[in-house]
C-alpha cells in the first residue's frame, strides 16, 4: 500500500498581514475600511473577513462556549391572547398538532380563565397562564409571572404584584427541581425598539432588580435564580441574533457569579419579535418568521415561540398554523436538533457573540449606577435610549441604507394595510417597525 500523503503541506499557511494586503491590492486604491468594514447600530464592527486569529486567544469566546445548554432540543411554544375567540378550541389544536406548551397571555384572572378552559385543560402541565396579577388563593397549575415586566408596561409601581410574589415564593421553596415560574420578560424591550445591546443589558438589570426585591426579603440568590425563565425578542439580523443569545448565557452566568450562585439551570425563552413584522403586504412576514425562528434556534434557545405572520391585523387561523408549522419543520425536516451547539467554532459569530457581550456588559454597569429600572423609566431613562435608537434605525431604512421587503423596497402597489391598534400604554409600548418607516 503507498503512504498516505498530506496534501496541504505544499501550501504555506497565509498570515493575516498576507492575506490584508491581497484585499487591498484588489480595491484598486478603495479605502478597506469605508469600502469593506461596516458598523450596525449597536455600533458593533463588522470586518468582510474573519480567520481563525479572530477567536483563538480570545478568552470571552471560551467563555460563551461554555455557556452554552447541553440539551440538543427545544420546546416549541404557542402563545394565545386570553380573549381569543375560541381559545379552548385553538389549544387544543396546537397541542393536537404538535406544539409541547401553550402560553395564554394578560390573564387578569387566573380562577375565571382555569373555569374557561374547563376540567380537561385547566390543570394541564402544558398551558401556562401570563398572569397580570397573582391571587394567592386560585393559582393555576404552571404559570408565568413578571411583576417588574407589568410595572414597566404600565408606569406604575404596585406593591400588591411584589407583596404576592413573595408570599408565592415561600411557597415554592420547598420544591427540589426548579420551578421557573418568574419571568425575566426582555422582549418586552426588543418589542418597543431597542437593539441587541439595549435589550440584553436592560434584561439583565432586570434579574438584578429581583435579586434586590428578593434577597432584601430573606431569599437565597441560588432559590431566586431557580426560578428564572428569561424572555428574548429576536429580529431580523440572522448572524447578530444568534449571537445575541449566545452572548447572553454568558452575561447572565456572569451575574450569577457575582451572587455566588453555584449552579444553576438558564431557561431562555426566545420569540420573534412582532416590532420587525410589517403591517403591509403581511405574507412577507413569513419570511421573516422563518429566519428569526431560526436565529433562536441556533443561539441555543430552550423555549420556541412566533407569533402569526398577520399578527397586526388580528391572527388569523392560517397564521397560527403556520407560525405552530414552522419551527416543527426546523426540528422535524430540517434536523436542528440533532447538533449541539451548531455555530461554535463559527470565526464570524462567535467574534460578534464576544462583542455583543462586551457591550452590553458596559451598558449594563451603567444603568445599574444610574438606579432602579422602575426609577429609570420613571425619569424617561429607558425611554430615551430607545427612542433614539429608533430613530437611528428610521432613518437608515428611509434613506435606504437597510431594506425592509415590501416597505420601502420591492413594494407591492396592490398590498392592503393591516388596521391596527395604535393604542400606547403608559410605559414601555411594543412599536412596529414598518409604520414607523413609513410615517
Amino acid at each position: 500500500m503507498s503512504e498516505s500523503k498530506d496534501l496541504l503541506n505544499g501550501f504555506s499557511a497565509i498570515t493575516d498581514k498576507v492575506w490584508r494586503e491581497k484585499i487591498i491590492a484588489d480595491l484598486k486604491g478603495k479605502d478597506f475600511e469605508e469600502t469593506l468594514q461596516w458598523k450596525d447600530e449597536n455600533e458593533l464592527l463588522h470586518q468582510p473577513y474573519y480567520r481563525s486569529s479572530n477567536i483563538e486567544n480570545n478568552t470571552i469566546v471560551k467563555q460563551i462556549q461554555a455557556a452554552q445548554k447541553e440539551n440538543l432540543s427545544w420546546k416549541s411554544i404557542q402563545t394565545f391572547p386570553s380573549k381569543e375567540k375560541n381559545l379552548k378550541k385553538k389549544i387544543e389544536a396546537a397541542l393536537n398538532g404538535g406544539i409541547d406548551e401553550v402560553v395564554i397571555d394578560n390573564v387578569s384572572d387566573a380562577k375565571s380563565m382555569k373555569e374557561q378552559l374547563g376540567e380537561a385543560l385547566k390543570d394541564s402541565a402544558s398551558i401556562h397562564l401570563h398572569l397580570t396579577k397573582l391571587a394567592q388563593n386560585s393559582l393555576p397549575k404552571t404559570y408565568f409571572f413578571d411583576p417588574i415586566g407589568e410595572m414597566l408596561r404600565n408606569n406604575e409601581r404596585d406593591e400588591d404584584n411584589l407583596d404576592s410574589l413573595r408570599h408565592v415564593f415561600q411557597k415554592r421553596l420547598n420544591q427540589l427541581k426548579p420551578d421557573n415560574f418568574l419571568l425575566v420578560d426582555g422582549s418586552l424591550y426588543r418589542n418597543a425598539g431597542a437593539t441587541i445591546v439595549q435589550e440584553l443589558a436592560f434584561t439583565l438589570h432586570h434579574a438584578v432588580e429581583y435579586f434586590d426585591i428578593l434577597t432584601e426579603s430573606g431569599y437565597t440568590p441560588d432559590a431566586i435564580s431557580r426560578s428564572f425563565t428569561f424572555k428574548l425578542g429576536y429580529g431580523t439580523s440572522y448572524f447578530s441574533e444568534i449571537a445575541k443569545s449566545r452572548a447572553f448565557r454568558f452575561l447572565i452566568k456572569k451575574v450569577y457569579e457575582s451572587y455566588k450562585i453555584s449552579s444553576s439551570e438558564i431557561r431562555v425563552w426566545g420569540e420573534a419579535s412582532p416590532y420587525y413584522l410589517t403591517h403591509k403586504d403581511p405574507y412577507t412576514n413569513l419570511l421573516r418568521l422563518s429566519s428569526q425562528c431560526m436565529s433562536a434556534i441556533l443561539g441555543n434557545c430552550d423555549l420556541i415561540s412566533l407569533p402569526s405572520y398577520d399578527h397586526w391585523g388580528g391572527s388569523s387561523t392560517l397564521g397560527y398554523r403556520m407560525s405552530k408549522n414552522i419551527p416543527l419543520i426546523l426540528k422535524n425536516e430540517s434536523y436542528f436538533n440533532q447538533v449541539k451547539d451548531l455555530t461554535a467554532g463559527s470565526y464570524y459569530i462567535e467574534s460578534i457573540s464576544a462583542d455583543i457581550a462586551e457591550k452590553a456588559w458596559e451598558l449594563f454597569l451603567q444603568t445599574e449606577k444610574q438606579g432602579s429600572l422602575l426609577d429609570q423609566l420613571e425619569n424617561q431613562t429607558l425611554s430615551k435610549l430607545i427612542e433614539k435608537s429608533k430613530e437611528v434605525r428610521k432613518s437608515s431604512y428611509q434613506n435606504e441604507k437597510r431594506t425592509m421587503i415590501g416597505v420601502n423596497k420591492f413594494i407591492n402597489p396592490e398590498a392592503t394595510d393591516l388596521d391596527v391598534d395604535s393604542k400606547k400604554n403608559k410605559g414601555l409600548s411594543n412599536s412596529i417597525l414598518s409604520k414607523e418607516i413609513t410615517s
